[in-house]
């Protein structure tokens, strides 16, 4: 570390960071807006000016105006922040920025949140001069999720470098000239990129907000906010809640080092709007004949321990979208035997075929931050901008990063030849190592340098192939290989030449050879010592836990209750209905099976089986789980909708499980609380350790009160509810964690406690005051597999199944944003007309069925009629119809099967 006075005080300072940046996190509010710490500046604002005092080759004391963001810090350097002529140079320059601002903050909802305000304030502006009229400009319609209002804009680029720069969206640009920018669409319409909410945080103003927000408004500082983790997909990106009276208002991102940083995907940003829809469970409810029961909480488990205590076996079933914790008590209550990963086979086995890899392999798991340092990604399976949009982000950052790398090494060979490197031009495309193979175009497919599209039987031999290359072995030259050698041969020697290979496969599609196949290539690149990185991309959040727990499938677990009469079945916020075949639950009920169901989303199964039992989602809640580098993470509740809603009977799914527990064996449960529960989890699944010991990295010992959930500036939050007898009554304690629902408590977050409640450092209200107090590396949870030095070369025999009938087609899958992942599915953004799913099919079918584009494809499965709408694909293998499975009524087990009877309308 050197050292910099600033204002004649001596500070440490980080040589590899900027003056501006340096400033901030020693807590010296210095004006800014173009510089964002991972987009860097292009000093348009000129708004961090400070002034450098040296001395010059005479030895005379000399002064200038520098901009901090655009000059870099020596050791023993002399600035001034508060000196008067750059103060009065940094208030003439915002004067000018804010000539054209309409001055609308009483009705802007980014008032009291907005980077602009914060700086005015800073910078010293106070009074408008200008008295003429403003630049006016027509806002834009940029989607249901993105407010556009032009007149804010200050042009400070930031927009435009996130969108086009790094997110490499290509619907959105700067049009204009001089003062006369626009920033936006060639025309109206939606944002195409799946990180396109990141403009309402990147923007210093009011120009881009959040419309959902907009629609159900609440001031910052009269939420309550907690820390939370994305559930949405295993990536695990660290999100902040706020809510208002009963109401979640929006989610913004949350610093994490090592994995989502500054960005946030829209999924994750948007998605979780199932918790404000009215139709949500709120009471227990008894099914008997065809009629629905309301119950109090006290008959609902009345009835639940007089179904289990009257049944001859109790199952259980967990869920890949609920905690550890609710999974664990499940699991306590029925016992391990009876207790199943509410995984269909298919998806179960892949996981514990590569948890028994990772197992037996001291193999690195990279974090998105490492990934944006790979010189080679092979992606496998499905399109990650759907399935981890996080992650694909990171992916177009290492390309970047490459060419970055790749410029530098171009110009020291030029420099050394005296020959100019000027107009060298690196793009995205030529200078990639970015390798694809997928069934169908994946998003990412603008920045690969190879791409292989075929179905997973033929991504598995693929793999297969090139593991005989690099491993030297002679191949058996065949028709399949021959169509592929020129990609095996140029892969392979890619390979060899990279230092920091990442390969990542997505199981979302559930392909047991492919899984396999993978798994034996990696061990071959492992035995010739070529240091690789692997992602196993799972489905749901905590898919990889519920593996650990329990190898027993939902088909296994099923089967029991198939065979068996008087069984009951504890099915935890899965719907069945969405995983099996309906007539397998007819089944069920027919041997006088009892079923019942905790869920806090209004599926079919919570209407159709004997006992429902609201529980409560992940934002109500608190909870732990694993994400893809298997390491924990801890989320905590938001908001509890009871105390705004007397007639809620919404618990924690362990909750329910406890009073159970207790009514069955008339003593108290051994999990009965957080803590308990994770304590014995740990006990008896020993790959569990460590994931007790969740706030490990925070010295939250030194603590004498509790952090509040509300800003300390939270006003009227007494008087909204004078009018409710039960106040007092209904405020909640939260003895779980190192939170409360108060305003009062230990505010200091800058230095001490990592998990923030809320975004704000003294003077800066708004999102970017991350930039302030991320100086600590931010690190919530605890990596649970540990480093070790064994080694077991694994190679699984695989046996490829026979070609496909091409007067048949197989059903495969493909993913939608909000619609594939169960939970944003109540979202409703996704919709489709009367009834008419959008299919994919090979542009081979216009010649050989003489199909057309947008006709209709009906087929019956399952007692049920589907209608497709067609479309075609360049891509997808002929003999294969597309479908987004798991979403739109099209149930999960339709994945593979062979559609024979078909009709075109």
């Amino acid at each position: 570390m050197a050292i910099m006075l600033i204002d004649k005080e001596k500070y440490r300072i980080d040589l590899s960071k900027n003056i501006l940046q340096n400033c901030l996190l020693n807590n010296i509010n210095l004006p800014y807006f173009c510089w964002h710490p991972i987009l860097g500046s292009v000093g348009s604002c000129r708004q961090c000016a400070v002034k450098h005092v040296f001395l010059d080759d005479n030895g005379v004391m000399q002064s200038r105006i520098i901009m901090s963001c655009m000059t870099k810090p020596e050791n023993n350097m002399k600035i001034f922040v508060n000196d008067y002529e750059v103060y009065k140079f940094r208030k003439s320059i915002i004067e000018f920025l804010m000539l054209n601002h309409p001055h609308d903050c009483p009705i802007c909802s980014e008032g009291g949140s907005c980077h602009l305000q914060d700086m005015t304030v800073i910078a010293g502006h106070n009074m408008r001069k200008y008295r003429y009229k403003k630049r006016v400009y027509k806002n834009q319609y940029l989607g249901k999720f993105i407010s556009h209002k032009m007149n804010r804009c200050i042009s400070c680029y930031r927009c435009v470098r996130f969108y086009k720069d790094y997110a490499d969206g290509k619907d959105f640009d700067v049009y204009g000239i001089s003062n006369n920018l626009y920033f936006g669409r060639v025309e109206d319409g939606d944002l195409e990129s799946e990180h396109s909410g990141n403009l309402v945080e990147i923007c210093p103003t009011g120009v881009f907000t959040d419309k959902l927000y907009n629609n159900n408004y609440s001031r910052k500082w009269d939420m309550q906010n907690a820390p939370s983790v994305c559930n949405f997909c295993s990536i695990g990106c660290n999100i902040i809640g706020s809510e208002r009276l009963g109401t979640l208002r929006k989610i913004e991102n949350r610093y994490h080092g090592d994995i989502n940083r500054y960005f946030i995907c829209d999924l994750g940003r948007f998605g979780n709007n199932f918790i404000n829809k009215d139709n949500i469970p709120l009471y227990p409810f008894f099914f008997k004949k065809n009629k629905k029961f309301k119950l109090t909480v006290d008959k609902a488990i009345e009835k639940a321990k007089n179904i289990l205590v009257n049944s001859n076996k109790i199952l259980g079933i967990g869920s890949v979208r609920s905690s550890i914790e609710n999974n664990f008590s499940l699991l306590n209550l029925v016992g391990k035997k009876n207790f199943s990963n509410g995984m269909i086979k298919e998806e179960s086995d892949c996981i514990n075929v590569m948890l028994n890899f990772l197992k037996k392999n001291s193999i690195k798991i990279p974090s998105l931050r490492e990934i944006e340092n790979c010189d080679l990604a092979i992606i496998i399976g499905q399109d990650i901008t759907i399935t981890a949009p996080r992650m694909s982000l990171s992916i177009r950052q290492s390309v970047k990063n490459q060419i970055k790398k790749n410029y530098f090494n171009f110009k020291q060979v030029c420099k050394s030849m005296k020959i100019s490197y000027k107009n060298k031009i690196f793009n995205n495309k030529d200078n990639s190592s970015i390798f694809i193979l997928s069934n169908d175009f994946t998003k990412l497919d603008d920045i690969s340098k190879l791409n292989y599209y075929s179905d997973y039987e033929d991504q598995a031999k693929f793999l297969f192939f090139l593991k005989n290359i690099i491993n030297g072995k002679k191949i058996e030259k065949c028709d399949f290989f021959i169509s592929i050698e020129k990609k095996l041969l140029y892969i392979s020697e890619m390979l060899l030449k990279s230092k920091n290979p990442v390969f990542i496969l997505s199981l979302n599609d559930n392909n047991l050879n492919l899984t396999k196949s993978f798994i034996n290539f990696i061990s071959v690149l492992q035995k010739i010592n070529i240091n690789v990185g692997i992602v196993f991309l799972t489905q749901s959040a905590n898919s990889i836990s519920n593996a650990i727990m329990s190898k027993i499938s939902l088909n296994e677990i099923l089967k029991v209750a198939c065979i068996k009469d008087n069984i009951a079945i504890i099915l935890m916020e899965t719907d069945l209905y969405r995983l099996i075949p309906e007539k397998i639950i007819r089944n069920i009920f027919k041997r006088r099976n009892k079923i019942i169901v905790l869920d806090h989303l209004n599926t079919n199964s919570m209407n159709k089986f004997t006992l429902s039992l609201p529980s409560k989602s992940f934002l109500e809640s608190s909870g732990t789980i694993i994400n893809y580098e298997i390491r924990s993470q801890k989320y905590f509740k938001i908001f509890d909708k009871k105390v705004h809603n007397e007639f809620c009977f919404r618990m924690e799914s362990w909750k329910w499980l406890k009073k159970i527990y207790y009514k069955i064996n008339k003593k108290v449960s051994k999990c009965n609380n957080l803590k308990n529960i994770l304590s014995l989890c740990v006990k008896k699944i020993p790959d569990f350790i460590g994931i007790e010991d969740f706030l490990s990295s925070s010295n939250i010992k030194f603590l004498d009160q509790k952090v509040p959930r509300y800003a300390n500036r939270a006003s009227g939050r007494t008087m909204l509810r004078s009018k409710k007898e039960d106040f007092k009554k209904n405020i909640i304690c939260d003895s779980e964690t190192i939170f409360s629902f108060s305003m009062e408590g230990y505010q200091n977050f800058n230095n001490k406690i990592e998990h923030i409640p809320f975004v704000w450092n003294p003077g800066i209200n708004s999102s970017q005051a991350w930039n302030n107090i991320s100086k600590k590396n931010f690190f919530s949870g605890k990596k649970l597999l540990k480093s070790t030095k064994k080694r077991k070369n694994i190679n699984y025999k695989i046996v490829f199944k026979n070609k496909i009938n091409k007067k048949r087609f197989i059903v495969t899958k493909y993913n939608m944003l909000f619609a594939s992942e169960e939970m944003s599915q109540f979202s409703n953004f996704m919709s489709i007309k009367d009834n008419l799913i959008p299919g994919f099919f090979s542009f081979k079918y216009i010649d050989s069925l003489k199909l057309k584009e947008k006709s209709i494809f009906l087929f019956r499965f399952n007692s049920k009629n589907f209608k497709i709408v067609i479309y075609f694909s360049k891509f997808l293998k002929y003999g294969y119809i597309s479908l987004p499975i798991g979403s739109f009524g099209i149930p999960v087990f339709l994945n593979g099967y062979e559609i024979k009877k078909f009709k075109i309308i």
